[in-house]
């Protein structure tokens, strides 16, 4: 509500200064450097300014939230890295030992069937 107030009241004292300007003759060469600087850059009166302004920083700061999920994601995925590597390096040792034990137990069935006597 104040900042619909605020862009009335703004654009008021524009319409006033532009009379101004017009009773006195002024014309356009007589425009301040900021005014100037505004209509180069497409931005007609104070409001338009106060606008541009407020959606820069809005996406100045989606911009810095986007950057900062990005890091965080990158972070994670680092992270997550290095423990699903050293978690499969755990695995992989067990699995090796397995394996050994499994070949022990696969030579004594086999020395077993083809000898039975050394069991007796």
């Amino acid at each position: 509500m104040k900042e619909t107030s605020l862009a009335s009241e703004l654009l008021r004292r524009e319409s006033r200064s532009e009379r101004k300007k017009r009773k006195k003759g002024k014309g356009k060469g007589d425009r301040s450097d900021q005014e100037e600087m505004a209509r180069a850059g497409g931005i007609s009166n104070p409001v338009n300014v106060g606008i541009a302004v407020q959606a820069d920083w809005e996406n100045r700061e989606f911009i810095s939230n986007i950057s900062l999920n990005v890091r965080r994601l990158f972070e994670f995925l680092l992270q997550f890295e290095a423990t699903t590597k050293s978690k499969l390096a755990s695995l992989n040792e067990k699995l090796d030992v397995l394996e050994r034990k499994l070949e022990v137990l696969e030579v004594q069935v086999s020395s077993a069937t083809t000898n039975p006597s050394v069991f007796n």
